[in-house]
């Protein structure tokens, strides 16, 4: 992915959190200057000896600017809170997948990048990549509808993030097909774990009661590090794909990766 053209949503949000916290860094640290300022000079205590008494004038200056900046200081304050619960509400919104609830392409190969960059810093960086759609997912909606389309859609991304550890992530690429991120996993694993996801949704039926109908996916898996033919991101999702369409080829509803 050509991050210099588009620049990742990760990187949009870190910078304005950045320059938030550059912000009340600068606002505080004028804050201190201010208020030493005001203790080495003395303003008021100047104002009452130029006065000669306590004059109602200077009383009511302090008052007004000492109110002044405790409202300030609190609407401040409140508007941060707020505004850092916005950029988690807009970072999560750019990112995740409105139907599946799951990270949504651009997300997850931002995500992919990072584990690829991870793996070529460090010897123990492994990690599988599972790619999948599934089968006959056009037919769903021709006969179904798609509504019911969708409702496969979602289950099936339900289904397959429960059968996940925590740390795996999963992202819809687009249409029926969804990608996988299985950090620490080699390709054995990464085979199991992706069985395990083929015969968990297998199992889920849809439809009306007298017209069940089950769903089966075509899975692809490969490994990083796995040669010199994965030498990018895009190289190691052609890799994937090349195996997802090799387990169409050979019937549908089966787990294809190197390993045969």
């Amino acid at each position: 992915m050509n991050t210099e053209i588009k620049k990742s949503t990760l990187n949009i949000v870190c910078e304005m959190k950045l320059a938030l916290k550059k912000d009340m860094a600068a606002a505080i640290a004028s804050g201190f200057m201010l208020f030493a300022a005001f203790m080495y000079f003395q303003p008021v205590s100047r104002l009452y000896q130029i006065t000669e008494k306590e004059s109602y004038v200077v009383d009511l200056a302090t008052g007004f600017l000492f109110s002044f900046f405790i409202v300030v200081s609190y609407f401040t304050i409140k508007r941060l809170a707020e505004m850092r619960r916005f950029f988690k509400d807009a970072m999560d919104m750019s990112r995740m997948d409105f139907l599946t609830n799951v990270y949504n392409r651009r997300a997850l190969f931002e995500i992919l990048e990072m584990e690829y960059n991870k793996n070529k810093r460090f010897p123990d960086g492994i990690f599988c990549f599972v790619l999948f759609d599934i089968d006959n997912f056009k037919g769903i909606n021709d006969c179904f509808g798609h509504a019911m389309g969708d409702t496969v859609l979602k289950e099936t991304a339900k289904t397959v993030t429960a059968t996940l550890r925590k740390t795996d992530i999963c992202g819809r690429f687009g249409g029926d097909e969804f990608g996988i991120i299985l950090p620490y996993t080699d390709i054995k694993r990464g085979v199991l774990v992706a069985e395990k996801i083929r015969e968990n949704v297998g199992r889920m039926l849809f439809g009306p009661v007298r017209s069940r109908f089950n769903v089966t996916l075509s899975i692809g898996v490969v490994m990083l590090p796995m040669g010199e033919e994965t030498d990018s991101v895009e190289k190691l999702v052609e890799q994937a794909d090349k195996y997802l369409y090799l387990a169409k080829k050979n019937g549908r509803n089966r787990v294809s990766s190197p390993l045969g």
